[in-house]
């Protein structure tokens, strides 16, 4: 499920991390590049005190150095192109002047439910 998000991430945008940024380390990535993460997984629905399915939050954050509506827009484009309904969280400005822009999307993961 993460591997297929990754790679219509990679559509995107060439750099493309998974949970966080490490600001301190000096390999960092330089932006623009995009983060995402599991921010939740939770069972919806129960059958036979199993769960039939998971709904799962992940984030994503895009990163930019400056106000970036192109790339903003082939971000949002892309996800609903490849059937990713996302919400606008928030955009932040950072002490560097950068921009995070971030979205989330729910995903259904279905565990013991009749094939």
């Amino acid at each position: 499920m993460l591997k297929k998000l990754r790679q219509v991430l990679l559509s995107v945008l060439p750099t493309v991390i998974y949970a966080h940024l490490d600001y301190d380390n000096e390999q960092n990535a330089k932006p623009p590049f995009i983060i995402y993460q599991d921010i939740s997984k939770r069972p919806n629905e129960f059958a036979d005190d199993k769960p039939v399915y998971y709904l799962r939050t992940i984030q994503i954050t895009l990163l930019t150095k400056k106000k970036d509506e192109v790339l903003e827009e082939k971000l949002e484009s892309t996800l609903l192109d490849n059937d990713y309904i996302f919400s606008l969280t928030t955009e932040f400005k950072n002490s560097d002047g950068s921009i995070n822009r971030v979205y989330e999307i729910r995903l259904e993961e279905f565990k013991h439910a009749k094939k």
